[in-house]
């Protein structure tokens, strides 16, 4: 099975799904630290049912559009169904061929996806292609990434072997892309990388 139906398969089930300790409010710090006060354009890439939703509409409440992207649609159909908001719009799509314009996006966010991605470098490239400039591209677990590896390792399907690298090879990875690395923090229940568009 190749991984977009395996997450279609999964979407009924994914919100009730166990969450790891302190989801929500580790959630909201994401939110609060990826998107910049005066954010008025935000592409969450891989949204899935669109957990950071909430968070985000709450936290950001001048955003003018929140683009909700995923390649299942089953997960994308689940997600329309967080908010009626206007701002939010939903595209189905892989992330290393985004149909989106270039520069148009204050923040990019990439919440727990980057270890699904078969090529992170090339999707990080055109994802920071997506950024305006002096725009931010965060990343984030609710994992370190030896814990989510290990957690990935016990898992049967396509997953089973997607892995996290740490923060500072990831850093690093998004250097190369063209970005600059802003920060790098990994403690244990915790992943969180940001980077600039120069």
């Amino acid at each position: 099975m190749d991984k977009r139906n395996y997450f279609n398969q999964l979407a009924p089930r994914w919100d009730s799904l166990p969450s790891p300790p302190g989801a929500p409010d580790k959630i909201r710090r994401f939110v609060a630290r990826a998107i910049p006060e005066d954010a008025r354009r935000v592409l969450d890439a891989g949204c899935g049912t669109g957990v950071l939703l909430p968070a985000i509409l709450d936290q950001r409440p001048g955003i003018e559009l929140l683009c909700e992207l995923d390649f299942a649609e089953q997960m994308l159909r689940l997600g329309r169904c967080r908010s009626s908001n206007r701002a939010v719009a939903a595209v189905a799509a892989d992330l290393v061929r985004p149909p989106l314009r270039e520069e148009i996006f204050d923040a990019v966010l990439c919440f727990g996806i980057i270890p699904h991605l078969a090529d992170p470098a090339a999707a990080c490239r055109e994802l920071i292609r997506r950024l305006r400039r002096g725009g931010r591209l965060a990343v984030g677990h609710l994992m370190a990434s030896h814990e989510l590896n290990a957690f990935h390792s016990q898992l049967d399907g396509p997953v089973s072997s997607d892995r996290l690298p740490p923060a500072g090879d990831l850093a690093a990875l998004l250097a190369a892309c063209g970005a600059t690395p802003l920060a790098a923090e990994e403690t244990p229940g915790w992943y969180f990388v940001l980077a600039g568009r120069p």
